[in-house]
């Protein structure tokens, strides 16, 4: 009986061993470990012409049999490094576990610099492609560097050819538009509310408030100043309400104006802008 549990014990002993992996990253035996070579690094972030206030990109874990983690496999497992290729920079680096498997790595330039290095790696041994190398100039977001073809912006914003279902309903109604009667007609029907008149010409940018409570247009305006930096605008205007009801009641066949809102209803003819808190966290993401 003696002879017989420990060959049993034994048996266990080489079994559990056969399957056990030493983490390099760690020193601790597991029985999956992240494979630096099959990971996977994706995303935006890794693109130099992608930019935005904060650039981001993907990191998914895969261990040794080609398999992608679906839980994290520590807050150790990767080493991410970013910096100007010639000198040191002024950069803020953020690797964010999202307890999936997966990473997302998010970074802030503070200045704009000529070829940028990403280096990521998994103990010792580089990650997937990396070193990543982004050549040419790389623009921080307070830079005034527009590209003059929008066509171009919108690739390298990946925004893709199909709008966003609820962009097209909200605008179908509105195929052609008298600037003239929405300049005069709109002050008027909304005289109890906070409106904001804005035209952009030669990439300038112009306002006329009306209503008493106009401190909001603030978020507005970031945003277009920051588009105008990064892409030449064709001459457009356009008016925003700055409250937090949408205005425009009438029905899509009794000529109603074009009112764009940071809310809507079913009810409601306003075109539907994300929110001002989240126009201002994007516009913000890693600057305070």
């Amino acid at each position: 009986m003696y002879l017989t549990t420990c060959i049993v014990v034994l048996i266990l002993q080489i079994f559990s061993f056969s399957f056990a992996i030493i983490d390099p990253v760690t020193g601790i035996e597991r029985e999956r470990i992240v494979c630096p070579s099959k990971t996977m690094v994706y995303g935006p972030g890794i693109n130099p012409s992608f930019t935005v206030p904060a650039r981001f990109f993907f990191i998914q874990a895969v261990d040794t049999e080609g398999q992608n983690f679906t839980y994290s496999p520590g807050p150790n497992a990767f080493v991410v490094s970013i910096q100007p290729k010639h000198k040191r920079g002024r950069l803020w680096t953020q690797l964010l576990d999202r307890n999936d498997g997966s990473f997302i790595v998010r970074y802030r330039l503070y200045d704009s610099y000529d070829d940028i290095e990403i280096d990521i790696k998994s103990g010792r041994k580089d990650v997937a492609q990396s070193p990543y190398l982004l050549t040419g100039h790389i623009y921080h977001e307070d830079c005034y560097c527009p590209t003059e073809d929008e066509s171009d912006w919108l690739d390298d914003m990946q925004c893709g050819d199909e709008l966003h279902p609820q962009i097209k309903e909200d605008l179908k109604i509105f195929s052609q538009v008298d600037l003239d009667r929405l300049a005069s007609e709109a002050p008027d029907r909304f005289n109890r509310h906070s409106l904001c008149h804005y035209s952009v010409i030669d990439n300038k940018i112009y306002r006329k408030t009306h209503g008493e409570h106009v401190g909001f247009k603030m978020f507005m305006d970031a945003l277009l100043l920051s588009m105008t930096r990064k892409v030449k605008l064709p001459d457009i205007e356009l008016f925003v309400n700055l409250g937090d009801w949408p205005l425009e009641k009438r029905a899509a066949n009794n000529d109603p104006l074009p009112i764009f809102s940071w809310c809507g209803s079913t009810n409601s003819r306003d075109i539907v802008m994300p929110t001002y808190d989240l126009m201002e966290s994007t516009l913000q993401t890693m600057g305070r």
